[in-house]
């Protein structure tokens, strides 16, 4: 099935990774930020408690919104930028 093929290879690039952890606190601190903002623009500030964590592992987005379309834009927004490692979305609909 082409479909499952294609998710399959866009998935594999982004997961290997060509992009380097941030080498210091401050670098990290500036992808955060980053990505905070790019979330906040996509979502309208549709997300509360926004956090966004940067570690050896990847990047987690955790906070939560009242709908599955919102965190779905916060993903895509995310997923925008160079981050190493994976993205876990954990924000919460409630």
């Amino acid at each position: 099935m082409e479909p499952s093929v294609a998710g399959r290879r866009a998935r594999r690039s982004r997961t290997e990774g060509t992009y380097p952890l941030p080498e210091t606190l401050t670098e990290a601190e500036q992808l955060a930020a980053s990505i905070e903002q790019a979330v906040w623009r996509e979502t309208a500030g549709g997300i509360r408690d926004l956090h966004v964590e940067v570690s050896e592992e990847g990047v987690l987005l955790s906070g939560h919104c009242r709908t599955y379309y919102a965190k779905q834009r916060a993903q895509h927004a995310a997923m925008r930028l160079p981050y190493p490692g994976r993205l876990t979305n954990d924000i919460q609909v409630i």
